[in-house]
C-alpha cells in the first residue's frame, strides 16, 4: 500500500482522509447518490426533505440576524452535495447565494450567513484506546496484515491526551473529532467575516465522550445500514463519529462570536422558524401533504428532532 510510504501503519485520521477524499478512491469524490431515501443511497438527513428545510433555514437565519438586514448578507452553504442546494428554487431575502462544495476555495464574503448540515462530522477524526495494562492512552492506526487492513495500537505523545482522563479501571475507546475542530477554526478565521454561523450535526459534550461512551462513537454507513468495521471496503462507505461540542463552542468564543447557542434541532426550529411552521400547518390540505410529512421528520424527537443538534452564533 503506497500510502504507507514505508511505514508499518498510519494514523486513523490519515486513513480516513484517504478513504473519503482521495482523488481516485475517495467516497466523497465518487459520482453517486450518497444522501437521500433511495435504496442505493447511504444515509439521509434534513436536506433530503425537500424545500421545507430551506424555508425553515431562511426564516431562522433572519431571526438570528436580528435587526441586521438580510439583504446585506450573502447566504453561504458549505458541503452541499453535487447539483443540490437548500435554497434552490426558493425565493430568498439575501444579497446572494453561494455554495462551497468539495474542492472549492473557502472564500467567505465579508458579511455572510454561513450554514452547513453534517459537514463537520465528515471531517477526519483520531482514534484512541485507553489500555489499563499500560495505564495510558494509545493511538489507533491502520496498517496491513497481508492484504487485509487492520487497526494497530501505538504509543503516542500527542499533547491533547493530557486533557483526557485516565480510565484505569477498564479499556476505553475514544473517537476524537480533531478534523471538525480544525475545519471550524479555518472557517471562522477566514477574512474575519461578520454575520451568522449555523450548523446542524450529531454531537456530545466532552464529559459524555470521555466518560460515558466506552465503545467510542465511530461508525460507517452503507445503504442505510450502520457498519462497525470502519476498514471495510474503503471508498465505498461513509465514515463518521460524533462531534465534541465543547471545543467548537470555545473556538467560536475565541473568534469573538456572541450568542453562542447549542440546542436540539426541534427546539431551534420551534424558536427560530415558528411562523413558517405555523403557516405550513395552516396551508395543509391533508396529513399526507409532503410539507407536513417533512415537518414531522424534522421536528419529532423520534426522528431528526432530538438526534440532530443546532449550533449557532453571531459575530457582530
Amino acid at each position: 500500500m503506497s500510502l504507507l510510504k514505508g511505514r508499518d501503519c498510519m494514523p486513523f485520521d490519515e486513513f480516513m482522509n484517504w478513504a473519503l477524499y482521495d482523488q481516485h478512491i475517495g467516497y466523497y469524490q465518487k459520482v453517486k447518490q450518497r444522501v437521500g431515501k433511495q435504496e442505493k443511497s447511504d444515509f439521509y438527513t434534513s436536506t433530503s426533505l425537500g424545500s421545507t428545510w430551506g424555508e425553515l433555514i431562511i426564516e431562522s437565519s433572519q431571526r438570528l440576524l436580528g435587526e441586521q438586514l438580510s439583504e446585506e448578507f450573502v447566504f453561504v452553504e458549505i458541503g452541499a452535495e453535487p447539483n443540490s442546494g437548500i435554497l434552490d428554487g426558493l425565493d430568498h431575502p439575501f444579497a446572494g447565494y453561494q455554495i462551497i462544495r468539495l474542492g472549492d476555495e473557502l472564500d467567505i464574503p465579508k458579511q455572510a450567513v454561513v450554514y452547513s448540515n453534517e459537514w463537520l462530522d465528515a471531517q477526519p477524526f483520531k482514534r484512541f484506546k485507553f489500555d489499563p495494562q499500560e495505564s495510558q492512552w494509545m493511538e489507533r492506526s491502520v496498517g496491513l496484515e497481508g492484504e487485509r487492513l487492520i487497526e494497530i495500537q501505538k504509543r503516542t505523545s500527542i499533547p491533547l491526551l493530557k486533557n483526557f482522563p485516565y480510565q484505569s479501571f477498564s479499556t476505553y475507546y475514544l473517537d476524537w473529532p480533531s478534523g471538525s475542530i480544525s475545519a471550524l477554526n479555518e472557517l471562522i478565521q477566514q477574512r474575519n467575516w461578520k454575520g451568522v454561523f449555523l450548523t446542524f450535526d450529531y454531537g456530545l459534550d466532552a464529559h459524555t465522550l470521555l466518560n460515558d461512551r466506552p465503545e467510542g462513537t465511530a461508525r460507517a454507513y452503507f445503504q442505510h445500514k450502520m457498519e462497525k468495521n470502519l476498514l471495510l471496503n474503503p471508498g465505498n462507505q461513509d465514515l463518521t463519529c460524533h462531534l465534541c461540542w465543547d471545543p467548537l463552542e470555545e473556538a467560536l468564543h475565541q473568534a469573538d462570536f456572541k450568542n453562542i447557542t447549542l440546542t436540539t434541532q426541534e427546539s431551534f426550529l420551534m424558536n427560530h422558524a415558528a411562523a413558517r411552521i405555523k403557516k405550513i400547518f395552516e396551508e395543509r390540505s391533508t396529513s399526507l401533504n409532503p410539507k407536513i410529512l417533512a415537518l414531522r421528520e424534522l421536528l419529532h424527537p423520534a426522528h431528526l428532532g432530538h438526534g440532530m443538534q443546532a449550533l449557532s452564533a453571531v459575530r457582530p
